[in-house]
């Protein structure tokens, strides 16, 4: 018997069935198996949801077009008369595209099947309920956020046509952006004609775009009119950062720079007089350092983050319609790949054919051996004596060379390959612990970053277990770093996990503190133990009043929490004397030393940070 059609329903209907906060919260539990069924229905009713069930794809389908579920949990076994698995039809319909579907599989294979035939989560023999529902809970939650934020995005679509049709109306064109002052994109445009004029490969021209990220998120938070201020604090410090010594140093002066706000939360900067890529690039960097990081509006404080794209006339262009484009692709390349900066001329024509060789590369590169264990050590006080050392991940390929973790993390984790890689990491780092210890070297904690991927997972706390045991280590001598922009979030599952590891006496550290959006309310929910301050704001403790300003206030909140802080990044010696002057606890950098191989690190452990690096 042939299926029968799926109702189809207007953009509109969906947006509104998706995004209304009154809508029936009825989950459609479809398997084959009555005891699933029976098992899955009462959980989820537990939670809060109204459940229906159907046995079969036609059924469900039926189901689906008379309930208008929020999410539906599939058994992989349903199939159509064409073979089809019921998780695949469902996948492929538009009507279904904001309706999260959870797979229910009983292996690998059928995980595999799943993913590919478009369900949203997996959830995997022998079935726990209790994370099923938690996982069902998110996942509408999710569901309905997105559909908030398409209504958002619609109605600013319509509020920018109605302003740009007054205006023309009017026929008023000022070139300059009413809340921060600054030119406009046409008035930019002007400006870089006239400057291309004179650009050569030794008088070079670039346009920067600053993408800052997460803006509807700040409106939601802030408000319009402190969100408002926000952005006119961002225009201040690109207008100061291009007058600064340090720019002006590499530049043509402030005559011939340029800052301009082109988008809600696009800025730009033109640069002129460059006398190549590198000058660029330093330039660039102290523009984006001082744009990057916490923001004040009233008493509410905000982190922000920036990516930037970049273009070099010349090279990449010679008029300015040209020139703004590719700075608009380098930027989007940026904010996919996490953020800092892309020039375009230097990496968007390649990326593509580096990844795809990376991807190929990276299934492998663990079996092949090719991935090593890095270990870079935390030293207390004046004394200089080694404490701890960071585990990172390091990739010697045989083919491409040395992989940067920035490139191949990323493709990890979108591989599914990031939890046995991050399992690995760990179990090679708590028995080199194990080994140095037999050697008679004195005990220093290991510090492992963890990923998103292994929280959500949800088996980390068995595997740090199993390590323990494993080697026999003290859980003191572990230490985990949650990554403040990835992995810290308020999910109760996340949270569970966290804590049963805390509990093994294992410490949990935030790294690259002060640069995610929410960082003070971490330390509140979160079982922490460690705070490991951002290198962007220790880079600037000698010379910059305001990270000088921040990085103390950070370290008396820590101190007063009862947390030990880590600086990262600690370059130069005015930088350490900055942080033991207001009470730093520990520090990591090229000061000391970078990250080492394995045998390099037992040999400062055994002499001492200053006679090896003196040697």
């Amino acid at each position: 018997m042939a299926l029968p059609a799926i109702p189809t329903f207007g953009a509109d209907a969906t947006s509104r069935s998706m995004g209304a906060t009154d809508r029936r919260r009825v989950a459609l539990v479809a398997c084959a198996d009555s005891s699933t069924q029976k098992s899955a229905a009462r959980w989820l009713t537990s939670t809060g949801f109204e459940v229906v069930t159907a046995t079969g794809a036609a059924s469900a389908i039926d189901q689906f077009g008379r309930h208008r579920p929020v999410i539906v949990l599939t058994d992989m076994t349903l199939r159509n008369e064409r073979g089809r698995s019921l998780c695949e039809v469902l996948g492929q319909q538009a009507p279904w595209s904001r309706v999260p579907i959870l797979a229910l599989c009983s292996g690998q294979r059928e995980a595999k099947a799943a993913l590919e035939a478009g369900a949203t989560d997996l959830l995997q023999r022998p079935f726990d309920w209790h994370v099923g529902s938690v996982r069902a809970e998110r996942l509408v939650r999710l569901a309905e956020t997105a559909g908030e934020l398409d209504g958002l995005r619609a109605e600013m679509g319509r509020l920018r046509k109605n302003v740009e049709e007054e205006r023309q109306e009017r026929g008023v064109r000022d070139h300059f952006d009413a809340l921060t002052g600054l030119p406009d994109g046409e008035r930019l445009e002007h400006a870089l004609e006239s400057a291309l004029v004179t650009a050569s490969e030794t008088s070079q021209v670039a346009v920067a775009l600053f993408d800052i990220e997460h803006l509807v998120v700040v409106n939601s938070r802030l408000g319009r009119a402190r969100a408002n201020s926000v952005l006119q604090q961002v225009a201040q410090r690109l207008v100061a950062g291009l007058r600064s010594e340090e720019v002006l140093r590499s530049a043509a002066g402030p005559s011939m720079s340029m800052a301009a706000r082109v988008g809600a939360g696009l800025f730009a900067a033109m640069l002129t007089g460059l006398p190549g890529w590198q000058d660029a690039k330093t330039t660039v960097r102290l523009l984006l350092d001082r744009l990057s990081g916490r923001y004040f509006a009233g008493d509410e404080e905000i982190v922000l983050s920036t990516s930037v794209g970049v273009a070099l006339a010349p090279a990449d262009g010679n008029t300015a319609e040209a020139l703004i484009q590719k700075a608009e692709l380098a930027a989007a390349e940026a904010v996919e790949n996490g953020g800092a900066i892309r020039f375009y001329g230097q990496s968007s024509r390649r990326v593509n054919e580096r990844s795809r060789a990376i991807t190929r590369l990276l299934t492998t590169a663990l079996a092949r051996g090719e991935l090593q264990v890095h270990y870079q050590p935390m030293v207390e006080g004046p004394s200089r004596q080694i404490c701890a050392a960071e585990a990172l991940l390091r990739w010697e390929s045989a083919e491409l060379g040395t992989i940067t973790p920035s490139e191949f993390v990323p493709l990890a984790e979108e591989l599914g390959l990031m939890v046995p890689i991050g399992s690995w990491v760990l179990r090679t780092a708590c028995q080199q612990v194990r080994s140095w210890m037999d050697a008679g070297l004195p005990p220093a904690r290991i510090a492992v970053n963890v990923s998103l991927c292994q929280l959500v997972r949800g088996d980390l706390a068995q595997v740090v277990r199993d390590c323990l045991d494993e080697t026999g280590i003290e859980p003191l001598l572990l230490e985990l770093e949650l990554s403040e922009r990835g992995v810290l979030r308020s999910d109760p599952d996340i949270l569970r996990q966290l804590h049963a590891i805390r509990e093994m006496g294992v410490r949990l550290a935030i790294d690259d503190f002060g640069t995610g959006n929410s960082a003070v309310v971490y330390l509140k929910q979160f079982p922490i133990d460690v705070l490991k301050i951002d290198q962007s704001f220790v880079r600037g403790v000698a010379h910059s009043s305001e990270d000088a300003a921040i990085t103390s206030a950070t370290i008396a909140m820590a101190r007063q929490l009862g947390l030990r802080v880590v600086a990262e990044g600690v370059e130069e010696q005015s930088q350490m004397d900055f942080l033991h002057r207001n009470g730093c606890s520990e520090y990591q950098g090229f000061l000391f030393s970078p990250a080492v191989p394995a045998d390099m690190f037992a040999e400062l452990l055994r002499r001492g940070i200053g006679p090896i690096l003196a040697s």
